[in-house]
């Protein structure tokens, strides 16, 4: 959310150039969590929601922002997994190279490689919380998250719906109160 404004400037500055940018935002409570910071920051470029959590599970990442910079041909040639901030000069630099000529084949971490069945049984659940959530069962779905955070603890995208349906002010009203974030991980919740 804080970093679009960031992309919309790169967007900007680099008008005429082959290069597009596509952010998505992972929220299970839909386009109308996301859409206001959207309008705030003016983008001019394409935000969708996965609002399953299908790109986590696929991707394999459990935290937000990441970046995938992604060939004519449809080929991923570079993947980097947290903290793909335009505002970083080193997520800069990638991207310049990139852009001046995209043959980054990045290959991926030992990390990565590692996600192990639990990452996608969380996942499974998740999707499974979506779907009561989706139906109005929003207890049930919390408990149904909550599962996947015991089975993966570092997977914040589902913790962080848990939060964000359960404490909406600390999450839509405003800005981001990642202090409050900080401090329910430091509680173990």
């Amino acid at each position: 959310r804080e970093q679009l404004p960031g992309w919309q400037q790169f967007t900007e500055n680099n008008r005429g150039r082959d290069v597009e940018v596509l952010s998505v935002a992972m929220d299970a409570q839909g386009a109308d969590k996301a859409r206001p910071y959207v309008e705030k920051a003016r983008t001019q470029f394409v935000t969708v929601i996965d609002q399953a959590n299908l790109l986590g599970d696929l991707y394999g990442f459990k935290a937000i922002p990441n970046g995938f910079l992604i060939d004519e041909q449809g080929v991923v040639r570079y993947k980097r997994l947290g903290g793909f901030d335009i505002r970083r000069r080193e997520t800069a630099e990638v991207v310049e190279r990139w852009l001046a000529g995209p043959s980054l084949d990045e290959s991926l971490d030992e990390a990565e490689q590692a996600l192990g069945a639990e990452h996608s049984r969380a996942n499974t659940l998740f999707r499974e919380g979506f779907d009561l959530y989706r139906d109005g069962k929003v207890e049930e779905a919390i408990a149904r998250w909550r599962d996947g955070v015991e089975l993966e603890p570092d997977n914040y995208i589902i913790r962080k719906q848990v939060w964000a349906v359960e404490n909406p002010e600390k999450f839509y009203e405003g800005d981001v109160d990642y202090s409050w974030q900080r401090e329910q991980m430091e509680k173990g919740l």
